[in-house]
């Protein structure tokens, strides 16, 4: 079924700009770094749009039930008009047996003709409701997988770098540790330092990579 650019689309395809020319993540050769504020702004830009879509699309499906209603109708208009025909034909005796073939194979032929006019709209009702259903799915899927994947991009890489900057901080303490160190041979008894507040980098992270 041939189908417009929609909005929907369109901001799906600026998520896709945004994610191509997003800059790679630091010590990383396949992570990016998705601006948050512009993504987020797609998003919502999703949202405003979704229900308008959907309700377009739910109009299209719905005009199947006037597109049958309207089938029907002519059909038995074409029925009547061919039975008054007939009656009119069948009114004169002189002609009856030949009248009576007449109208038979016309009201065959109306109704054959009946038949497939509700035929065919019963087939390009379906068709509009399955490609509208799978456009829908198939949207709805891809937005669902973009929004996951970055959810989950943007996790693993801010525990990484809290991990790193963890790391880092402990090789700090443990050079100020070391450099603070009194010798062995000193007699005088040591200063007694005062307890170091404890290290952002220290405190434990949560599922998000965020401090406790």
């Amino acid at each position: 079924m041939a189908r417009t650019n929609s909005q929907i689309e369109s901001t799906i395809e600026q998520m896709q700009e945004l994610i191509e020319r997003s800059k790679p993540v630091f010590l990383s050769s396949t992570k990016i770094a998705v601006d948050r504020e512009e993504m987020e702004e797609l998003i919502k830009q999703l949202r405003t749009n979704m229900p308008e879509e959907i309700e377009r699309y739910r109009k299209v499906i719905s005009n199947k039930e006037a597109i049958e209603r309207s089938a029907k109708e002519e059909a038995e208009r074409m029925l009547t008009q061919v039975k008054q025909q007939a009656n009119e034909i069948l009114s004169e005796t002189e002609i009856m047996s030949r009248a009576q073939k007449q109208a038979d194979d016309i009201v065959a032929a109306a109704a054959a003709e009946a038949d497939h006019i509700i035929a065919d709209a019963q087939y390009q009702c379906d068709q509009y409701m399955a490609g509208a259903q799978k456009y829908l799915n198939d949207m709805l899927q891809n937005l669902n997988g973009m929004i996951y994947d970055c959810v989950d991009s943007t996790t693993r890489n801010t525990n990484k770098f809290l991990e790193y900057l963890n790391n880092l901080g402990q090789t700090v303490q443990d050079n100020l540790n070391e450099l603070n160190a009194q010798p062995e041979a000193e007699t005088e008894a040591p200063i007694e330092q005062p307890a170091e507040p404890p290290s952002i980098f220290e405190q434990p992270l949560d599922e998000n990579g965020e401090a406790m």
